[in-house]
């Protein structure tokens, strides 16, 4: 569902990024006129620099597609790994649930604490390794919805298209990032879930197991992170949500004082 609907966003922004005449017209329009007014649309930056060929437009063509299944590919890896690696701690949180009702003996507290030490392992060096990756997926999906809205406070087109294309990738990317920090976030939720149950375990099979348990679930930060610089909890997506705010008045000053700027501009003029 994630790639289809990359794949519907990803059209949007080929046809508004192509001049409408291109779409009514069949005569004298070639694949070659059609990704020369592409490139120049999408990547001007990179024409800026460089004086446009075939050769570069088919290379622009074809990295740009590449680098957009990659970014949606990431976010949909995230999601992936975090829901194994929730349902792993579910399955141990049910099984801890399911027992209480019986006497747990040392034996039945040290199996739970290797078992979760175990499951804590297995978060840690994932997160080892897939820590880049998460570094680099929130980094995108940050740079790109605040790209949208600065082109959304000050758009280059007023037609119904360039509207839809807007709200429609706004939204697909605010969502997909909720997504993404939700699910790995479940990580962190699960693997604190067990802490209830141990606070209710009756006197008489308390033991010392037990608080090793309980100091291990209490004190163990288990979440995936972005290289050590933020961990993905619930509490992070608030403090995400908190920068798109201070982002969106940002762009709205920027935008008062540019237009500020040119009407003081035209009355020097005039």
């Amino acid at each position: 569902m994630v790639l289809v609907l990359a794949l519907i966003e990803h059209s949007l922004s080929i046809v508004n990024n192509t001049p409408t005449y291109i779409w009514q017209r069949t005569e004298n329009v070639s694949f070659s006129h059609f990704l020369h007014v592409y490139s120049l649309k999408s990547h001007a930056f990179i024409l800026s620099n460089w004086d446009y060929n075939i050769v570069l437009g088919i290379f622009i063509f074809i990295v740009s597609k590449i680098a957009t299944f990659t970014w949606n590919f990431m976010d949909l890896f995230i999601m992936l790994i975090s829901t194994g690696l929730a349902e792993r701690y579910k399955v141990l949180n049910n099984k801890m649930t399911k027992s209480m009702s019986e006497n747990h003996t040392v034996d039945d507290w040290r199996i739970f604490r290797e078992c979760y030490g175990a499951m804590s392992s297995l978060v840690k060096k994932v997160d080892n390794d897939v820590s880049p990756v998460v570094l680099l997926s929130f980094a995108n999906n940050l740079y790109f919805i605040c790209l949208q809205l600065l082109n959304g406070i000050s758009p280059q087109k007023d037609d119904v298209l360039s509207s839809i294309y807007f709200f429609g990738s706004f939204g697909f990317l605010v969502s997909r990032t909720i997504a993404v920090t939700l699910m790995a976030a479940r990580i962190h939720d699960q693997s604190k879930l067990a802490l209830p149950i141990i606070y209710t375990c009756p006197a008489s099979t308390y033991c010392t197991e037990t608080q090793r348990l309980q100091h291990q679930l209490t004190t163990d930060d288990i979440a995936l992170t972005g290289l050590r610089f933020f961990s993905i909890t619930r509490n992070f997506m608030l403090a995400v949500c908190k920068s798109f705010q201070r982002n969106k008045l940002m762009f709205n000053l920027l935008r008062y004082c540019t237009y500020t700027h040119i009407i003081n501009c035209r009355m020097l003029l005039y």
